[in-house]
């Protein structure tokens, strides 16, 4: 852990749930002998031991048990740790777990309220949403807008729809399963949806608000140091895998640098998935950000039947870019580049120095013409946590060998 971090005005209980999730024991064990709450969550009631269990991370799970943590803190959805630790089957946190008084509480929302409308397991009133008007809006356009805003005393992200999505009922039961879908979902690399409006015009989407920008703002200042990146790659692979590996698959389709956004502890989320981002723009027939034909499959500009590959060829992409740097493409459109990927089978050239062991095949990998033999993003996770470095002085050893 970079022992500066606090220092620069990083909140200790983000750092934790940082490290936890990824499993940074060390890291981990420095924030607690800092003085860091064991104990402390975020505003949905997720804890370190929350993050630890939901990944499998043995070790930090170990070091929380020992700093004496709640082993039973309830998010907002009803979930413990040992809940978390059984849903992704991490058998080992389980057992841990239980032997320290781990239980399950019954979080099943009851009433026929729920079954009749899933919007009653997220609907907030619109009063509800503080507009902090001195914030220029994230991002605006002719259908949709977003702002930072406060709900319940927190910053959040608004996404305001202006589309009358009301006027197909087919169309906004879709879109009111879906939000429910998502209400559901939770992962340290996921932007977290939140609640939202539905029974009133603008509908409004409220997301968790992450401060450290987009990904494509940070590589627009130039390659990423080697750490940098390849733990870039572990946020957005681990939370791809978790949007392709869930109950109810998602396929985000339009991953670029411009919807992985990082929080205040340094960590990537995926944004825009789901009804979030290219699935609501489909149903709304609203032109999604031309700059992303440049991250686009070949099958998906083809307008072929897409599977979750289409989301490996993107990150094969983004990969290249944060190890190249911003690149030169002669001025061609980001169009013109899908079209030349699709027809042409062209692919960007490999010439940085940076990369570590391994990493240009798996890059090479992702972008197969063949969908089919690109890895999935679990296999990809293997590949990026064996070749990630230990230390600085290893990282610049391989940089000179390469």
């Amino acid at each position: 852990m970079n022992n500066s971090a606090a220092k620069q005005g990083l909140g200790q209980t983000s750092l934790l749930l940082s490290y936890a999730s990824k499993g940074d024991v060390d890291a981990v064990k420095q924030l607690l002998d800092e003085g860091a709450s064991a104990n402390a969550s975020d505003y949905d009631g997720r804890t370190a031991l929350h993050l630890a269990a939901s990944e499998g991370h043995v070790p930090v799970v170990e070091l929380l048990l020992q700093h004496g943590v709640d082993v039973n803190p309830v998010d907002r959805w009803g979930d413990t740790p040992l809940a978390d630790s059984r849903k992704y089957t991490k058998g080992v946190v389980s057992n841990i777990l239980e032997s320290h008084g781990g239980r399950i509480e019954d979080n099943k929302k009851h009433g026929a309220v729920f079954d009749m409308d899933p919007s009653a397991h997220y609907e907030i009133d619109r009063s509800e949403l503080e507009p902090m008007e001195h914030i220029p809006p994230l991002s605006k356009g002719p259908d949709e807008e977003i702002r930072v805003v406060k709900w319940r005393g927190t910053k959040v992200a608004a996404k305001t729809i202006y589309l009358p999505l009301t006027e197909d009922p087919e169309v906004f039961n879709k879109l009111k399963l879906q939000l429910l879908m998502l209400e559901q979902m939770r992962h340290p690399n996921i932007v977290q949806f939140l609640c939202a409006v539905t029974r009133s015009q603008p509908i409004v989407i409220v997301t968790e608000y992450l401060p450290g920008g987009k990904l494509n703002d940070i590589m627009s200042k130039g390659r990423i140091p080697t750490r940098k990146a390849l733990s870039f790659a572990l946020d957005i692979a681990r939370g791809l895998n978790y949007l392709h590996e869930h109950k109810d698959p998602i396929i985000h389709g339009n991953l670029a640098p411009q919807n992985l956004l990082q929080n205040e502890a340094g960590q990537l989320k995926v944004s825009d998935f789901g009804l979030l981002g290219s699935h609501i723009r489909s149903i709304t027939s609203s032109s999604s950000d031309i700059n992303a034909y440049s991250y686009m499959a070949p099958e998906l500009y083809r307008k072929e039947a897409f599977q979750k590959n289409v989301d490996v060829f993107s990150f094969g992409i983004i990969l290249h870019e944060m190890f190249e740097g911003p690149q030169n493409l002669e001025g061609l459109a980001p169009e013109t580049i899908a079209k030349k990927r699709a027809y042409e089978d062209a692919r960007p050239t490999f010439s940085s120095q940076s990369y570590p062991r391994g990493m240009k095949e798996l890059i090479s990998d992702c972008w197969d013409k063949d969908p089919s033999k690109r890895p999935a993003f679990s296999v990809i996770i293997q590949r990026l946590e064996e070749m990630k470095p230990l230390k600085d002085n290893e990282q610049k050893c391989q940089c000179a060998i390469l």
